[in-house]
């Protein structure tokens, strides 16, 4: 069984940082196999909470956005805020 884990990079996170990875951390990781098809469920999951994230007035200045990347052999989830990686997210 897989499970969702993160890398930050910044030490002093914002505040819907924390949020998001608050909500990624509730999810149901039951099942996870870490193929393709959990990481595409688990950027769309990503994007939507930011999309709230964005309505809610908790991210205004700052340009977010997802990739999913293949970086050194697997595949990964960064988070961009100003086009500067803040954090990553593996299934493992």
């Amino acid at each position: 069984m897989a499970k969702i884990t993160y890398k930050s990079i910044p030490n002093d996170k914002p505040l819907w940082l924390l949020k998001l990875q608050m909500a990624v951390s509730q999810l149901d990781a039951t099942g996870l196999k870490g193929d393709e098809q959990d990481f595409r469920n688990l950027k769309s999951f990503i994007d939507a909470e930011i999309r709230s994230l964005m309505e809610k007035g908790d991210i205004r200045r700052s340009f977010v956005e997802t990739e999913l990347r293949h970086d050194a052999g697997r595949t990964v989830i960064h988070i961009f805020r100003n086009h500067i990686i803040v954090q990553t997210y593996y299934i493992e």
